[in-house]
Protein backbone atom coordinates (compact mmCIF):
# COMPACT_ATOMS: atom_id res chain seq x y z
CA UNK A 1 0.00 0.00 0.00
CA UNK A 2 2.96 2.12 0.89
CA UNK A 3 4.95 1.53 -2.43
CA UNK A 4 1.54 2.35 -4.30
CA UNK A 5 1.45 5.46 -2.25
CA UNK A 6 4.41 6.36 -3.04
CA UNK A 7 4.22 5.86 -6.92
CA UNK A 8 1.06 7.71 -7.02
CA UNK A 9 2.84 10.92 -5.27
CA UNK A 10 5.51 10.73 -7.84
CA UNK A 11 3.06 10.34 -10.57
CA UNK A 12 1.28 13.43 -9.34
CA UNK A 13 4.89 15.21 -9.11
CA UNK A 14 5.82 14.86 -12.69
CA UNK A 15 1.76 15.75 -13.61
CA UNK A 16 2.38 19.04 -12.24
CA UNK A 17 5.48 20.12 -14.15
CA UNK A 18 4.44 19.17 -17.28
CA UNK A 19 1.16 21.00 -16.19
CA UNK A 20 3.53 23.98 -15.09
CA UNK A 21 6.03 23.69 -18.23
CA UNK A 22 2.80 23.60 -20.29
CA UNK A 23 1.79 27.11 -19.20
CA UNK A 24 4.69 28.55 -20.47
CA UNK A 25 4.00 31.60 -22.30
CA UNK A 26 4.74 30.55 -26.62
CA UNK A 27 6.46 33.59 -26.40
CA UNK A 28 9.30 32.49 -23.61
CA UNK A 29 9.17 28.95 -24.93
CA UNK A 30 10.50 30.38 -28.72
CA UNK A 31 13.00 32.37 -26.69
CA UNK A 32 14.24 29.22 -24.88
CA UNK A 33 14.68 27.37 -28.23
CA UNK A 34 16.47 30.52 -30.41
CA UNK A 35 18.85 30.88 -27.39
CA UNK A 36 19.42 26.86 -27.20
CA UNK A 37 19.85 26.92 -30.95
CA UNK A 38 22.35 29.84 -30.61
CA UNK A 39 24.71 27.87 -28.55
CA UNK A 40 24.86 25.02 -30.41
CA UNK A 41 25.51 26.99 -33.16
CA UNK A 42 28.15 28.91 -31.42
CA UNK A 43 29.92 26.09 -29.88
CA UNK A 44 29.66 23.83 -33.26
CA UNK A 45 31.40 26.99 -34.77
CA UNK A 46 34.16 27.13 -31.98
CA UNK A 47 34.94 24.07 -32.37
CA UNK A 48 35.60 24.23 -36.58
CA UNK A 49 37.83 27.03 -35.36
CA UNK A 50 39.70 25.00 -32.94
CA UNK A 51 39.63 21.97 -35.15
CA UNK A 52 40.93 24.06 -38.35
CA UNK A 53 43.70 26.32 -36.30
CA UNK A 54 45.44 22.96 -35.05
CA UNK A 55 45.30 21.74 -37.96
CA UNK A 56 47.02 24.94 -39.59
CA UNK A 57 49.61 24.90 -37.14
CA UNK A 58 50.24 21.53 -37.23
CA UNK A 59 50.77 21.80 -41.39
CA UNK A 60 53.12 24.60 -40.62
CA UNK A 61 55.15 23.08 -38.31
CA UNK A 62 55.77 19.97 -40.14
CA UNK A 63 56.79 22.34 -43.24
CA UNK A 64 59.28 24.41 -41.63
CA UNK A 65 61.12 21.06 -40.20
CA UNK A 66 60.76 19.58 -43.83
CA UNK A 67 62.01 22.26 -45.17
CA UNK A 68 64.48 23.70 -43.06
CA UNK A 69 68.31 22.95 -43.37
CA UNK A 70 70.56 22.14 -40.85
CA UNK A 71 72.73 25.02 -41.68
CA UNK A 72 75.22 26.46 -38.77
CA UNK A 73 76.03 29.19 -41.17
CA UNK A 74 72.49 30.76 -41.19
CA UNK A 75 73.91 34.27 -40.48
CA UNK A 76 75.22 34.21 -44.20
CA UNK A 77 73.40 31.34 -46.26
CA UNK A 78 70.02 30.50 -46.87
CA UNK A 79 68.84 28.08 -44.76
CA UNK A 80 65.62 27.24 -46.37
CA UNK A 81 65.15 24.26 -49.56
CA UNK A 82 63.01 26.65 -51.82
CA UNK A 83 62.74 23.84 -54.62
CA UNK A 84 60.74 22.34 -51.71
CA UNK A 85 58.84 25.00 -51.49
CA UNK A 86 58.54 26.53 -55.15
CA UNK A 87 56.87 22.45 -55.71
CA UNK A 88 54.13 23.26 -52.79
CA UNK A 89 53.65 26.61 -54.03
CA UNK A 90 55.29 28.70 -56.57
CA UNK A 91 54.27 32.00 -55.20
CA UNK A 92 56.60 31.84 -52.84
CA UNK A 93 59.42 34.33 -52.17
CA UNK A 94 60.63 34.13 -48.85
CA UNK A 95 60.87 32.43 -45.15
CA UNK A 96 60.38 34.46 -41.74
CA UNK A 97 61.95 33.83 -38.42
CA UNK A 98 61.67 35.83 -35.49
CA UNK A 99 63.53 33.70 -32.07
CA UNK A 100 61.87 33.45 -28.53
CA UNK A 101 58.30 33.81 -30.65
CA UNK A 102 56.27 30.91 -33.26
CA UNK A 103 56.94 33.34 -35.95
CA UNK A 104 58.21 30.34 -38.70
CA UNK A 105 56.55 31.05 -41.73
CA UNK A 106 57.14 30.81 -45.61
CA UNK A 107 55.87 34.12 -47.19
CA UNK A 108 53.89 34.60 -50.43
CA UNK A 109 52.81 37.18 -53.07
CA UNK A 110 50.04 37.58 -54.73
CA UNK A 111 49.17 39.99 -57.49
CA UNK A 112 46.40 41.19 -55.22
CA UNK A 113 46.44 41.66 -50.64
CA UNK A 114 42.92 39.58 -50.59
CA UNK A 115 44.04 35.88 -51.93
CA UNK A 116 45.71 34.64 -48.72
CA UNK A 117 43.49 36.66 -46.47
CA UNK A 118 41.90 32.78 -46.22
CA UNK A 119 44.06 30.69 -48.29
CA UNK A 120 46.94 28.86 -46.59
CA UNK A 121 50.35 27.84 -48.35
CA UNK A 122 48.88 24.76 -50.00
CA UNK A 123 46.02 27.40 -51.53
CA UNK A 124 43.20 25.78 -49.53
CA UNK A 125 40.73 27.56 -47.86
CA UNK A 126 41.69 28.39 -44.81
CA UNK A 127 40.50 31.17 -41.90
CA UNK A 128 44.22 31.03 -40.63
CA UNK A 129 45.17 32.60 -44.01
CA UNK A 130 48.80 33.03 -45.06
CA UNK A 131 52.03 35.23 -44.30
CA UNK A 132 52.20 37.53 -47.48
CA UNK A 133 53.99 39.99 -48.95
CA UNK A 134 51.91 43.39 -50.05
CA UNK A 135 51.91 42.72 -54.16
CA UNK A 136 52.89 45.89 -54.59
CA UNK A 137 56.64 45.59 -53.06
CA UNK A 138 59.03 43.92 -55.59
CA UNK A 139 59.43 40.43 -54.46
CA UNK A 140 63.03 40.69 -53.51
CA UNK A 141 62.87 42.79 -50.61
CA UNK A 142 64.58 45.65 -51.98
CA UNK A 143 61.94 48.74 -51.97
CA UNK A 144 62.96 51.23 -49.18
CA UNK A 145 59.63 49.77 -47.29
CA UNK A 146 58.87 46.22 -47.88
CA UNK A 147 55.56 45.44 -46.04
CA UNK A 148 54.69 41.71 -44.95
CA UNK A 149 50.65 40.90 -43.61
CA UNK A 150 49.51 38.25 -41.22
CA UNK A 151 46.33 37.36 -39.45
CA UNK A 152 46.28 37.69 -35.67
CA UNK A 153 45.33 33.79 -34.57
CA UNK A 154 44.65 33.69 -30.85
CA UNK A 155 46.14 30.62 -30.26
CA UNK A 156 49.29 32.24 -30.69
CA UNK A 157 50.03 31.95 -34.46
CA UNK A 158 51.16 33.43 -37.19
CA UNK A 159 51.45 37.16 -36.87
CA UNK A 160 49.91 36.96 -33.34
CA UNK A 161 53.36 37.42 -31.30
CA UNK A 162 54.23 40.96 -33.13
CA UNK A 163 52.03 41.99 -30.02
CA UNK A 164 55.13 40.45 -27.73
CA UNK A 165 57.28 42.99 -29.43
CA UNK A 166 55.10 46.05 -28.88
CA UNK A 167 54.64 44.96 -25.56
CA UNK A 168 57.99 45.57 -24.91
CA UNK A 169 58.20 40.96 -24.16
CA UNK A 170 60.68 40.33 -26.25
CA UNK A 171 62.91 43.02 -24.92
CA UNK A 172 64.88 46.26 -26.74
CA UNK A 173 66.79 44.44 -29.45
CA UNK A 174 64.78 42.86 -31.76
CA UNK A 175 65.98 40.50 -34.49
CA UNK A 176 63.73 39.65 -37.50
CA UNK A 177 65.52 37.21 -40.13
CA UNK A 178 64.23 36.53 -43.58
CA UNK A 179 65.33 33.97 -45.99
CA UNK A 180 64.80 34.76 -49.99
CA UNK A 181 66.02 32.04 -52.95
CA UNK A 182 68.99 33.94 -53.08
CA UNK A 183 70.13 35.56 -50.12
CA UNK A 184 69.96 35.75 -46.10
CA UNK A 185 68.25 39.02 -44.25
CA UNK A 186 68.74 40.61 -40.74
CA UNK A 187 66.89 43.17 -39.75
CA UNK A 188 66.85 44.86 -36.46
CA UNK A 189 63.59 46.51 -34.98
CA UNK A 190 63.12 49.76 -33.92
CA UNK A 191 59.84 50.95 -34.14
CA UNK A 192 56.38 49.14 -32.65
CA UNK A 193 52.70 51.23 -32.06
CA UNK A 194 49.10 49.60 -32.00
CA UNK A 195 47.16 52.38 -34.15
CA UNK A 196 43.75 52.79 -36.35
CA UNK A 197 44.05 51.46 -39.76
CA UNK A 198 45.89 54.07 -41.95
CA UNK A 199 48.02 53.61 -44.31
CA UNK A 200 50.62 55.95 -43.61
CA UNK A 201 53.30 53.04 -42.22
CA UNK A 202 52.40 50.36 -44.94
CA UNK A 203 53.45 52.78 -47.47
CA UNK A 204 55.25 50.58 -50.31
CA UNK A 205 56.06 54.08 -52.27
CA UNK A 206 58.83 55.71 -50.07
CA UNK A 207 61.46 57.41 -51.75
CA UNK A 208 64.88 58.20 -50.85
CA UNK A 209 64.06 61.94 -50.69
CA UNK A 210 61.50 61.46 -47.85
CA UNK A 211 63.43 58.19 -46.67
CA UNK A 212 65.11 59.91 -43.64
CA UNK A 213 61.47 61.83 -42.43
CA UNK A 214 59.48 58.57 -42.88
CA UNK A 215 61.62 56.54 -40.78
CA UNK A 216 61.92 59.59 -37.71
CA UNK A 217 57.98 59.62 -37.83
CA UNK A 218 57.80 55.80 -37.65
CA UNK A 219 60.23 55.82 -34.30
CA UNK A 220 58.33 58.62 -32.94
CA UNK A 221 55.07 56.54 -32.80
CA UNK A 222 56.83 53.72 -30.84
CA UNK A 223 55.58 52.60 -27.72
CA UNK A 224 59.17 50.98 -26.79
CA UNK A 225 62.72 53.13 -27.39
CA UNK A 226 64.36 50.08 -29.10
CA UNK A 227 68.35 50.41 -29.04
CA UNK A 228 68.96 51.08 -32.60
CA UNK A 229 70.30 54.02 -34.69
CA UNK A 230 67.18 55.51 -37.09
CA UNK A 231 69.87 57.28 -38.83
CA UNK A 232 71.06 54.36 -40.88
CA UNK A 233 70.22 54.58 -44.57
CA UNK A 234 69.08 50.96 -44.96
CA UNK A 235 65.63 49.78 -46.21
CA UNK A 236 62.77 49.19 -43.65
CA UNK A 237 61.28 46.14 -43.13
CA UNK A 238 57.35 46.26 -41.95
CA UNK A 239 55.38 43.69 -40.76
CA UNK A 240 51.77 44.34 -40.05
CA UNK A 241 48.60 42.56 -38.14
CA UNK A 242 45.37 43.27 -36.42
CA UNK A 243 45.56 43.21 -32.57
CA UNK A 244 43.18 40.83 -30.18
CA UNK A 245 40.55 43.16 -30.70
CA UNK A 246 40.64 43.04 -34.83
CA UNK A 247 39.60 47.19 -34.94
CA UNK A 248 43.10 48.50 -34.56
CA UNK A 249 46.47 47.37 -36.35
CA UNK A 250 50.00 46.34 -34.55
CA UNK A 251 53.22 47.61 -37.06
CA UNK A 252 56.44 46.44 -36.46
CA UNK A 253 58.94 48.45 -38.49
CA UNK A 254 62.79 47.24 -38.70
CA UNK A 255 65.81 48.28 -40.53
CA UNK A 256 67.99 46.11 -42.67
CA UNK A 257 71.53 45.48 -41.38
CA UNK A 258 73.20 43.69 -43.44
Amino acid sequence: MGKHSKESRFAKSIKKIGQRNTKMPFLQRCLLIVFILIFVISAIILFKWYVETSNSEKQYQKLSNDVNKDNESQEKDVSVDFSKLKEINSDVVGWIKINETNIDYPIVQKNDNDYYLNKNFYNKDDRTGAIFLDYKNKSDFTDINTVIYGHNIKRGTMFADLEDIYNGKLGKNVEINIDTPTQHLKYIVFSSYNIEPEDYGINTSISSNNYLEFKENLAKKSKISFEQNIESQSNILTLSTCDRTGKRRVLVHAQMIN
